[in-house]
């Protein structure tokens, strides 16, 4: 938000063109594909020349580094990138067919993004425009009189979880350091009462509804390149509730949606569940149901982070606290792929903060 114009820009316009003409800067369209080494065993790390990319016209060209490589490509694309240049899974890569630069298991996984879930209603009135309110709710107003108990029983999960999310990733989470990472998550779930999901209720012209999802969900999945040659589609697989809190929580922050849209004098306007996609949920659904329909018309709230997180290596980190890859000389990433936790808020603001915070890292400037 630009606080003198009183209006939203994004980081284009605030960043990009008020600078576009400045002399040492070059834009150029184009997909990176890969790194270029310059030094693969140097004592300090891999060095890397440059990157190859496909030009518009699909032709392969370099660009050549004189100091330093900065990814940002966004948590879904940066594992593929340094996938595609030999940092990540050995036993992944090798399968691949890609030489091993970098050991860093954890690349690509380490995947945390939330679910969308929407449910919607037509009515017999029509509302100009676009209205839509959002609900932050805790633990506590999520699962009300019982919040005790699941908090007892969650924190006696947490060793279970990270050792099914362990070996769910294939050797490239370790199960004791992820269950201190979903320590400190629980801490802030239910100690110190982050938001825990957010409820946003709209209504646009004779429709109403709400769509819904867990902020901070303990479930990890992950993202990695399915080929050598291509790049552009990877093997995603967010695991959305492959722990049995996240989806409780789905299902029970919407039933706090339903229960709003029951209440008077909203109710009296509703004339029927609206299915575009043909999934319906019953009225006075139970849990049973609740999980098939969050199953048939769940989606991603993309929100992805994780995928190369700024943790210590032996936490199942991808970047050190200046950004750089482990195992790298002049390798950076800068984007939401460095964030190793979810969070009670939308992505976007955060970023700005972390690319603002490089710029600071990369020119030596005092934090």
């Amino acid at each position: 938000m630009d606080p003198k114009e009183n209006k939203r820009w994004d980081s284009a316009t605030a960043f990009y063109w008020p600078i576009i003409s400045r002399q040492n800067l070059k834009h150029l369209n184009g997909t990176v594909s890969k790194l270029l080494w310059k030094d693969t065993n140097a004592a300090s790390g891999a060095e890397a020349a440059g990157v190859e990319y496909l030009g518009p016209d699909g032709k392969r060209r370099i660009a050549k580094a004189r100091k330093e490589v900065i990814i940002s490509a966004g948590a879904l694309r940066t594992p593929l990138v340094l996938e595609h240049s030999g940092i990540g899974n050995p036993n992944l890569l090798k399968q691949k067919g890609v030489k091993v630069v970098v050991d860093l298991p954890a690349v690509g996984e380490n995947m945390i993004d939330q679910a969308l879930s929407s449910f919607f209603y037509t009515t017999n009135a029509t509302v100009k425009g676009y209205t839509p309110y959002s609900t932050f709710v805790t633990a506590a107003d999520i699962y009300g009189s019982t919040i005790d108990k699941v908090a007892n029983d969650t924190r006696a999960k947490l060793g279970p979880w990270a050792r099914q999310l362990a070996q769910a990733s294939h050797g490239g989470l370790n199960a004791s350091a992820l269950e201190r990472v979903l320590e400190i998550q629980y801490n802030a779930i239910f100690n110190t009462h982050a938001t825990l999901a957010e409820i946003l209720s709209a209504a646009q012209g004779d429709k109403i509804g709400t769509s819904y999802w867990d902020l901070m969900p303990f479930g990890r999945g992950s993202v990695h390149m399915s080929s050598i040659d291509d790049i552009n589609n990877p093997v995603i697989d967010p695991r959305y509730f492959s722990i049995d809190f996240d989806l409780a929580t789905q299902v029970e922050s919407g039933k706090i949606g339903v229960e709003f849209w029951a209440t008077s004098p909203v109710k009296e306007i509703i004339t029927g569940q609206f299915d575009p996609n043909a999934t319906v949920l019953p009225p006075g659904a139970t849990d049973e149901q609740w999980n098939k329909f969050l199953a048939d018309s769940s989606s991603s709230n993309s929100h992805a982070i994780g995928t190369a997180s700024m943790m210590s290596k032996e936490l199942g980190g991808v970047v050190d606290s200046k950004l750089k890859v482990y195992g790298t000389k002049n390798v950076r990433v800068v984007d939401a792929s460095v964030l190793p936790m979810q969070f009670s808020g939308h992505l976007t603001a955060t970023v700005y903060a972390v690319a603002d915070r490089a710029s600071d890292i990369i020119l030596g400037r005092p934090s």
